[in-house]
């Protein structure tokens, strides 16, 4: 696709110096202005488009650079701003989920400390449904009474010590339920985090390519002047603009 140009010329021609002579030969005065052979067919012009300059960003790697490192992308194409916001809300998002971690982990230590000392808990191998059975019920017999109930044998423990509690209060199983809750809470809210995280990812490289696209686009309002010599003497000044 061809750009136009509007081009203005100003031209000046320095006087001939004159004497008696070439007043004689040429009686009529100079004029300013090019000469006749100037030509003009130049004033309105087509011009090729220009060719992509080899520093304007790619798409493809502004696109790549923030799908892998959000903010990347928007260094990459210029944007030092955008980058920072990027990148800050990446490590801000990633703290946040060690931080929710930490804390589950944390909580699910307490609760299974907690579940040995009041309910005569043996916490190692146990899965996380087993202590969810424990929270649900004062002791392993009622556990298993009820499953056989609901004639759902396969579900029931065997009454040893290995998977035996019982619980010493009421109370103690209310503290053991909200440190278990508590843990769970925070791995679900962790989960959301990682949501955050792709999200701030997908985000961050359309981004990127719309500002990698937005600084190879040429600026349809650019305007040049330039100073030129002409025949016969003088000068052309052009103010070239595009549209």
């Amino acid at each position: 696709m061809a750009i136009g140009f509007l081009t203005v010329i100003i031209c000046a021609t320095s006087l001939a110096s004159t004497s008696d002579k070439s007043m004689t030969d040429n009686p009529a005065p100079k004029r300013f202005g090019p000469p006749a052979s100037f030509d003009r067919s130049f004033l309105i012009q087509e011009e090729p488009s220009p060719e992509p300059s080899v520093n304007n960003p790619s798409k493809g790697k502004a696109f790549m650079f923030s799908l892998v490192l959000p903010g990347a992308g928007e260094y990459y194409a210029g944007s030092r701003k955008m980058a920072r916001i990027f990148f800050g809300v990446e490590v801000v998002l990633w703290a946040a989920y060690f931080s929710f971690r930490s804390y589950g982990n944390w909580k699910r230590d307490d609760y299974r400390q907690f579940a040995a000392v009041h309910a005569g808990v043996d916490p190692s191998g146990k899965d996380h449904t087993y202590f969810v059975d424990v929270e649900n019920y004062d002791n392993i017999r009622d556990y298993n009474q009820a499953k056989l109930q609901q004639r759902d044998v396969d579900a029931m423990y065997p009454e040893t010590g290995e998977y035996a509690w019982d619980w010493d209060s009421e109370a103690s199983r209310k503290t053991f339920e909200s440190l278990r809750l508590a843990s769970d809470t925070a791995y679900k809210r962790s989960l959301f985090v990682i949501g955050g995280v792709v999200l701030n990812h997908v985000i961050s490289a359309i981004d990127a390519v719309r500002l990698a696209r937005k600084v190879g686009t040429p600026n349809p309002n650019r305007m040049t002047v330039g100073v030129a010599g002409i025949p016969h003497g003088g000068m052309m000044v052009t103010i070239r603009k595009s549209f």
